[in-house]
């Protein structure tokens, strides 16, 4: 029988080395700050154009702004300005060189910029903002190449601006805008609706320094759509560019709660369609009937996936530290690791590294990493089930006798398995496996959050392949070099004994439920974030509480 040919590979996955990462959401006590009170409070000094030069040698940043004919919508108390304005900044900051894109828009008539996007590479600011910030934040490499910004999203240019030489007295721009951004929960059990808790309306930072210099509108030039936003919203050329110097996205304050009902419509709108399960655009919003077959699904259905699972023993005191209570380790520790391929779809693509644990007596599979390739949708799954993604590379093969799957991250191997077939598959076969996964709970206000241990029942059907055990091998190669080790590194050696590969399979996977708190979740969270925490500042300590 021959075996099934592989897929022409899309471009990977952006690696760590190569890019500065990031994806999600302020009056004080639920009094408005006005615009003006906010920025004098962290306002810096007007500088001239060379004062504007980042630290690390590239010039400043622009800022452009676009008029759109298909402005999205934005939830209550919010309203668009008149003519609807994006506007797009691109430069290096404190944290390192980004690019966002975002809609004018006003809070009980003080101007305000809402995120619709922020593309970073940096991981510990990609983390800080998606999880911290709530800012809907996306992997993207954006540098400067001493000639043009540039903003690349899954190794392709997304957007370039080249500036012109700028003059001699440039006008002067308007101060930077303060971010609005949402902190919710969307619900585990989406039976329930979206939402899970209350929502929160915060203020960040001024979006860009007030020192801004207007420039003549011939002095830049301009390609991309920003990853197809500028496309989807009607935007045509700039109408405004101003040279900028960006801005650290700082905690901000808590502006006010917002009615969960006049914002549910709006809660899925920072999340891939194929996750959630509805036919959403990200410049879209839910209407009633949307609302009513999100909750009327009865499972989350992937379909045309090859799957190779394998579990094998390892060290007990390897996965003991891994588990946060309630989950206890059993007396032989066992781990799977699942590759999973689309057959046809590369957004499919990943790496599950689950150990079992027992929770008040009952099995699990507790969900340690998740590698997703470069075009897999994550951020749903990371934020509403807990599941620990981060970017990679995996590959799942099977020949006419044998498979294999392979796990790397930043050119470092992580795992590798492989065995060969006992006979061929008789027909389809069912199999199924609690998950469990440790997710943040948000903090009312900006606490520091807590965790939750939060269930998923998942199913497979197809043909299995019939696999000899005494052919199974698994390794989790130690870390290379300085690299440091990630937990998939640090497994050790591993007995392979048992398989489970579906050549042609459907995934299918229920609602979730939360079974436990977590009191304290950093220690185990800290892997999945690459080693810092999203709450703590970047010089290690903890970020100043937004309610102090």
């Amino acid at each position: 029988m021959a075996g099934r040919q592989p897929r022409q590979e899309r471009p990977g996955p952006l690696l760590p080395s190569e890019y500065t990462n990031l994806r999600d959401s302020v009056l004080h006590n639920g009094c408005v700050i006005t615009r003006r009170r906010f920025l004098t409070a962290g306002a810096a000094a007007r500088v001239a154009w060379p004062a504007l030069a980042a630290a690390s040698g590239s010039p400043a940043g622009l800022r452009l702004e676009y008029e759109v004919s298909s402005p999205p919508e934005v939830p209550p108390p919010l309203a668009l300005e008149s003519p609807t304005r994006l506007v797009v900044e691109i430069g290096s900051t404190a944290e390192g060189a980004r690019c966002s894109l975002g809609v004018r828009v006003t809070l009980d008539g003080e101007p305000c910029l809402l995120p619709l996007a922020v593309w970073i590479g940096d991981l510990r600011t990609y983390w800080r903002y998606r999880e911290t910030l709530r800012l809907p934040a996306f992997p993207g490499r954006v540098e400067w190449d001493g000639d043009r910004w540039s903003l690349d999203v899954a190794g392709r240019t997304a957007y370039s601006v080249r500036p012109a030489p700028p003059p001699e007295d440039p006008a002067r721009d308007q101060p930077g805008l303060p971010w609005l951004t949402f902190r919710h929960a969307v619900h585990a059990d989406w039976k329930q609706g979206p939402l899970d808790g209350p929502v929160e309306l915060w203020m960040l930072a001024p979006s860009a320094d007030p020192g801004s210099q207007r420039l003549p509108m011939d002095a830049v030039e301009t390609t991309g759509s920003l990853d197809g936003w500028l496309t989807r919203l009607g935007a045509s050329g700039p109408v405004s560019v101003s040279a900028v110097s960006g801005s650290e996205a700082d905690t901000g304050k808590l502006a006010r709660e917002m009615d969960a009902s006049s914002f549910e419509p709006f809660s899925l709108r920072n999340y891939p369609g194929r996750s959630s399960g509805v036919g959403l655009a990200d410049t879209s919003y839910l209407e009633p009937a949307d609302l009513e077959a999100y909750r009327d699904r009865r499972e989350i259905r992937l379909s045309g996936v090859m799957l190779v699972a394998v579990d094998a023993s390892v060290a007990r005191a390897s996965v003991e530290s891994l588990l946060p209570p309630p989950c206890v380790a059993p007396d032989t520790a066992v781990v799977r690791v699942m590759s999973v391929r689309g057959l046809d779809d590369p957004g499919l693509d990943e790496a599950w590294l689950f150990a079992q644990c027992v929770v008040e007596g009952k099995r699990f599979w507790y969900a340690v990493s998740h590698v997703r390739g470069a075009l897999a949708g994550s951020e749903f799954g990371r934020e509403v089930l807990g599941y620990p993604t981060m970017d990679g590379s995996v590959t799942a093969t099977l020949g006419a006798s044998q498979f294999s799957s392979t796990v790397s991250r930043a050119g470092s191997s992580l795992y590798h398995a492989a065995g060969f077939y006992g006979g061929f598959s008789t027909g389809t076969s069912l199999a199924d496996m609690p998950v469990t996964a440790l997710r943040l709970r948000q903090g009312v206000g900006g606490a520091q959050p807590a965790g939750e241990l939060v269930t998923q029942p998942w199913y497979f059907q197809g043909l299995r392949k019939p696999v000899r055990r005494e052919s199974l091998y698994a390794s989790f190669p130690p870390a290379e070099g300085d690299t440091r080790p990630s937990v998939w590194n640090r497994m050790g050696p591993a007995n392979a004994y048992w398989a489970m590969v579906f050549d042609s399979a459907t995934m299918q996977r229920l609602p979730g439920t939360v079974v436990a708190e977590v009191e304290n979740p950093g220690p185990y969270y800290r892997d999945r974030c690459d080693g810092h925490l999203p709450w703590e500042s970047p010089g290690g300590g903890r970020e100043q509480d937004p309610s102090d």
